[in-house]
């Protein structure tokens, strides 16, 4: 910084404080007036800790919904896990996913997904040494 600006600055502050002195004399010259006991002997408030998060006082009614990924019942039980059930499918002839999910819901699998399109998803593309995939089209590899 420059020495000017640093002047400036201790000029105007000078400046400030001396008006912050004649506004309270002033002010106590009032409250006497009226005969209002002197509100500037007491100690200004700190400031509130800054807190982290959402300010508090503005809370929004929140419905209570069900989340989409909590469990909506206990697990389902199946005698195949479902990459054998998939691969017992896809052994026959190549399927497109949607067709897998049919053929391996015949076979007695049942998910306790909401959406199983996305579990079998996930599993037919992690499993490259289990599945190949040409254009959608699963088959064994």
């Amino acid at each position: 910084m420059r020495s000017t600006t640093i002047k400036k600055f201790m000029a105007m502050r000078e400046a400030l404080v001396k008006e912050k002195a004649a506004l309270e004399a002033r002010l106590a010259e009032i409250n006497e007036a009226l005969g209002v006991a002197s509100e500037t002997t007491a100690a200004p408030a700190a400031p509130a800790p800054k807190r982290r998060g959402r300010p508090a006082g503005k809370k929004k009614a929140v419905a209570k919904v069900k989340r989409v990924g909590a469990r909506r019942g206990p697990r389902a039980k199946n005698k195949l896990t479902l990459k054998h059930a998939a691969l017992a499918a896809v052994s026959k002839k190549a399927l497109k996913a949607k067709e897998i999910i049919a053929a391996v819901k015949k076979q007695g699998y049942k998910f306790s997904a909401g959406n199983p399109l996305n579990s079998l998803n996930a599993m037919l593309y992690s499993n490259k040494k289990t599945f190949k995939s040409n254009k959608g089209v699963f088959s064994p590899a």
